[in-house]
């Protein structure tokens, strides 16, 4: 072995978390879209939840279908 050659060591994985370091804006701004995208979820996960809630309901009488389209009556 020539003493003169230098071995590099290997370098450590990059861990997944780096990007909070390395980039922190670009890294909340991707945690604030993901956070608006599972807000909307919630919200139309409970909207249609409740519309299957009245539809089911014992007084199907009462239901009445809402069009959220922003037709007419």
């Amino acid at each position: 072995m020539n003493p003169s050659r230098v071995t590099s060591s290997p370098s450590p994985s990059p861990s997944p978390l780096r990007i909070f370091t390395r980039h922190p804006r670009l890294a909340l701004a991707g945690l604030a879209l993901v956070g608006t995208g599972l807000g909307f979820r919630h919200i139309s996960s409970t909207y249609r939840d409740n519309e299957a809630a009245q539809k089911n309901s014992a007084a199907q009488n009462l239901y009445v279908s809402v069009d959220r389209s922003g037709g007419g009556i």
